[in-house]
């Protein structure tokens, strides 16, 4: 096509784009608001509105116990952006390419460090540079199918605008277009086939409607437009089923069962939940899931210095063996409690060595590592992560657990935090962290992060085993017992086993988990008001599948029904 048709599509792509945008408002994040820069925490009484029957904050920690942190600032906007994920794989499934389009690796990530997760509705701005982003690709990939006819062919059988409006826009949509939208879209066809190039009129035609529906607000963004309190359309939990457990648009046969009404009830949404959990993308999801959970990109970072035994080409491998056990425990219907009391772990060959296993053959193979390896949480992948060189790192890993693992509510970190000082004589590694943090605060570090971290002094650096610790030329005793304030009171145990039982059957463990998910999918922070649905997930949590936890969150009120927000 020549350079001239192409910028006067873009011209008038953006015009299209312009009037899809005054019907319907971002919310201040995405309306160049100067006080709201890319992922600023935004309170909960800008344009929020608590859902009604909120449960009293007051209800997150128990006067007897310990607390589980529900802060947060959840906004409840009626459009969210669609994930760099979501929206290659969007367009992908749209114009049915053969490959995923490469455009997204170069738009701008969502904020990471801010929120639990980087699908959080508080990160998913866009400034002037993502505009600019989406209309270079809507343009290029406009030219691709527009300029290809067998593409153009399989995205519609015919060579009627009509048709061509009504089928692209209801899968770009995730619903059928109104009257004045194919009112809209007809003129740009109209104008784009009468102008110069050497394509067909209706493939000029094509080309403008493309470029305008892939820059609308009503593909970028999920919608969720009804009245406060009101349920879902069933387009809407169409989109939102598939967008989070297939990371893509609805296909055909998800908008045709919305159009029969079979999304319209909680146990209708279940059912075609349930078919998603089968599907491959769902394991992709839940790994990303579990991967931002557990900061699983930590492991390109990771580094030993004066380690012979370390070797850097194990980092990917520690990732994938994480990712592999998770997988194992979605994929066969297994619960929250086999995180913490599997004794199966995947093992490379690099791997084999620190478990006191042979090296086989190539890639990974799963192993019954023995009751003394009781959990992911001490298998090598965690071990070694949250260690120093060869040394354990109780701070890190009583961190990870408290915050990860807990959701326990700790203070912000000393601005300062001067090394570990060398042992003295006959000093245990337990007695150096002690005494070093005990002027940080002891509800802090002694009281909630030491005594998790301990429980893992029998595993040095490593991941290995270890009966006694050795300071010079010493051996001396590991103590790894402790204790904790739990939401339903102190618990206690006497090493990193015992501690897996206990957080297996811990009500904090299971309320954590099931905020951590419920945030996940909700694309937003879950609060104190949420305290109700939390504890009807983590009751499933206690028994059931982790695929039953995501399908009782399908069910909840805050999935299905609209809350207050920003209009």
């Amino acid at each position: 096509m020549a350079p001239r048709l192409l910028s006067t599509i873009a011209f008038i792509s953006a015009l299209m784009t312009g009037a899809c945008s005054g019907a319907i408002d971002p919310g201040p994040r995405d309306r160049g608001d100067p006080n709201l820069g890319a992922g600023a925490p935004v309170g909960a009484g800008a344009g929020a509105a608590a859902p009604p029957g909120a449960a009293d904050p007051a209800d997150a920690i128990d006067p007897t116990g310990g607390a589980l942190n529900l802060a947060g600032s959840p906004t409840y906007f009626r459009v969210v952006r669609l994930t760099n994920t979501q929206l290659t794989r969007s367009v992908q499934a749209i114009l049915g390419l053969h490959a995923p389009p490469a455009h997204a690796e170069t738009f701008q990530d969502a904020v990471s460090g801010t929120t639990d997760f980087t699908n959080n509705e508080l990160v998913l701005d866009i400034d002037s540079r993502g505009w600019s982003d989406y209309q270079l690709a809507a343009e290029a990939l406009a030219a691709e199918v527009a300029g290809d006819g067998a593409l153009l062919a399989q995205l519609y059988s015919g060579t009627d605008a009509p048709g061509f409006i009504a089928t692209v826009g209801r899968r770009a949509y995730r619903r059928p277009l109104t009257p004045d939208e194919v009112a809209g879209y007809q003129t740009l066809f109209d104008l784009g086939s009468s102008m110069s190039g050497s394509w067909s009129p209706f493939a000029k035609g094509a080309a403008v409607v493309l470029e305008a529906m892939l820059q609308s607000p009503h593909f970028l963004y999920r919608t969720e437009l009804g009245e406060v309190g009101a349920p879902l359309t069933g387009y809407e939990m169409a989109a939102k089923l598939s967008l989070w457990l297939r990371n893509t648009t609805p296909d055909d046969a998800l908008l045709d069962a919305a159009e029969r009404g079979e999304l319209d009830t909680a146990a209708g949404a279940a059912a075609i939940a349930q078919q998603m959990l089968d599907e491959p993308a769902a394991l992709d999801v839940m790994r990303e899931f579990h991967g931002q959970l557990l900061h699983m990109k930590r492991f390109s970072e990771l580094s030993k210095v004066g380690v012979p035994s370390y070797d850097e080409a194990i980092n990917p491998e520690l990732a994938e063996a994480s990712y592999l056990f998770f997988d194992r425990i979605f994929s066969q219907g297994l619960g929250l409690q086999e995180v913490f009391l599997s004794t199966t772990g995947f093992v490379s060959p690099r791997m084999a060595p620190f478990y006191g296993l042979p090296a086989q053959g190539a890639g990974f193979a799963e192993h019954d590592l023995g009751g003394g390896r009781l959990g992911y949480f001490t298998q090598l992948p965690f071990l070694m992560l949250y260690a120093h060189n060869d040394g354990p790192d109780a701070i890190h890993r009583g961190v990870s657990m408290s915050l990860d693992v807990l959701c326990a509510p700790l203070g912000p970190p000393a601005a300062v935090i001067p090394p570990l000082p060398t042992p003295r004589p006959g000093q245990t590694n337990r007695q150096r962290v002690d005494e070093h943090t005990s002027g940080c605060g002891g509800a802090c570090h002694n009281d909630m992060i030491n005594p998790l971290g301990f429980a893992f002094e029998h595993f040095d650096g490593m991941g290995q085993y270890r009966e006694m610790e050795q300071n010079g030329a010493e051996l001396l005793p590991i103590d790894s017992s402790g204790s904790f304030e739990f939401i339903d009171g102190e618990k206690s145990w006497q090493d990193a086993t015992e501690l897996m039982q206990v957080l297996a059957a811990d009500p904090q463990t299971h309320l954590c988990f099931s905020k951590k998910l419920a945030s996940f999918g909700l694309q937003r922070d879950v609060v104190a008001d949420d305290m109700a649905m939390l504890s009807e997930l983590s009751s499933t949590s206690r028994t059931g599948s982790l695929k039953q936890l995501v399908l009782a969150l399908v069910q909840q009120d805050a999935f299905r029904i609209r809350a207050g927000g920003a209009p």
